[in-house]
């Protein structure tokens, strides 16, 4: 099965990476007040990031800073914001991940660190440990086609650092499948990008990229996991009927 390997995710593109000083920055923002169990809030990440890419990397308005973001950096920071600063988040352009109906996370187009609004600059980071989020499973996933998400359990990560490494995935996901699978992707926006998240270690998240047609992500070492660790797997959309039995088999998160 082809794994999808991401060039910003080389040992020499994550060195320079490491290494820049005003770097262009996706900022994704969590709803402070929220009651979101993880898997839900993985997912409204993940979502929220290709909504953001899916509305704004081809605006004019922002057009540039995709490409230089994409091609330099692909950095994600996370950040929280209380009830009193959600309204002026929501009142940015970006792309939105619901939770029963509720937005809880926004993604933004790419900017650079040092151009970021004084609203940003005032944010906290995101740091809830997991244990402090409800751990309820979403309900199985409909009928359509299904991204599914696997966590290294092996590579342990408080909240906010699961939420960047999940938008990373989304999105290598999309470079790498959309334009060989795009009905399946099609089919996949049209049902509202629906996800699922899952968790490995050891043996079966090797098997997972030797058998799965998955993207991976690799850490760039700047927080809380070291260089080069592998953090996530994102599969292809696929019907749940189309999951292999290792798959179907994974343990929620």
């Amino acid at each position: 099965m082809p794994v999808y390997e991401h060039d910003k995710d080389h040992p020499e593109s994550i060195d320079a990476r490491a290494a820049q000083d005003d770097p262009w920055v996706m900022y994704l923002i969590v709803r402070k007040e929220h009651s979101a169990p993880l898997e839900a809030l993985l997912v409204a990440a993940a979502q929220a990031t290709v909504d953001a890419a899916a509305r704004f990397a081809g605006d004019p308005r922002y057009r540039d800073a995709f490409a230089e973001w994409s091609s330099r950096s692909f950095r994600k920071v996370c950040l929280r914001a209380n009830e009193k600063n959600w309204p002026a988040v929501l009142a940015l352009d970006g792309g939105d991940g619901a939770v029963d109906g509720t937005v809880v996370v926004r993604a933004l187009p790419p900017r650079r660190k040092s151009d970021r609004e004084k609203l940003l600059v005032t944010l906290q980071a995101y740091t809830a440990e997991l244990a402090e989020l409800p751990s309820r499973p979403l309900p199985p996933p409909g009928d359509g086609p299904v991204m599914v998400f696997v966590l290294n359990a092996a590579v342990p990560m408080r909240a906010g650092k699961l939420l960047a490494q999940i938008g990373h995935a989304v999105l290598l996901c999309v470079y790498a499948f959309a334009a060989r699978e795009p009905e399946a992707f099609a089919r996949w926006n049209d049902a509202g990008r629906p996800c699922a998240v899952r968790r490995a270690s050891g043996e079966e998240w090797a098997a997972l990229q030797r058998e799965e047609s998955c993207a991976i992500v690799r850490d760039a070492g700047l927080t809380e996991v070291a260089h080069g660790s592998e953090t996530f797997l994102a599969l292809a959309p696929r019907a749940v009927e189309r999951w292999s039995a290792r798959v179907k088999a994974l343990p929620p998160v």
